[in-house]
């Protein structure tokens, strides 16, 4: 990343970080140190969130969206953007 992060959520092997870069990156953590794999960049503004339910990832952002991303894929697919919020995204729980 190339500014602050803002979230992390690990699911088995992988990483995912948020960060004020507007990207999610995804990291191997079998490596050492880890290795980052793949960089999402959907959002167009701060990613605050992240959370994970099965094989979904969802992220929160600046950009006043929810975005919901398909972890099945290589790198992980972006399967929806959730828009009408009227400010960020500034956290993100699934329950």
């Amino acid at each position: 990343h190339t500014h602050f992060v803002y979230a992390l959520v690990v699911v088995g092997d992988r990483l995912y970080s948020a960060s004020a870069d507007d990207t999610i990156r995804v990291w191997d953590l079998t490596q050492s140190p880890p290795v980052s794999l793949h960089t999402l960049t959907s959002h167009t503004a701060t990613v605050y969130g992240l959370a994970v339910e099965g094989d979904r990832l969802f992220s929160g952002s600046a950009d006043k969206t929810i975005r919901v991303w398909d972890l099945t894929q290589t790198p992980p697919a972006l399967l929806h953007s959730l828009t009408g919020h009227t400010d960020g995204v500034w956290a993100v729980t699934v329950a």
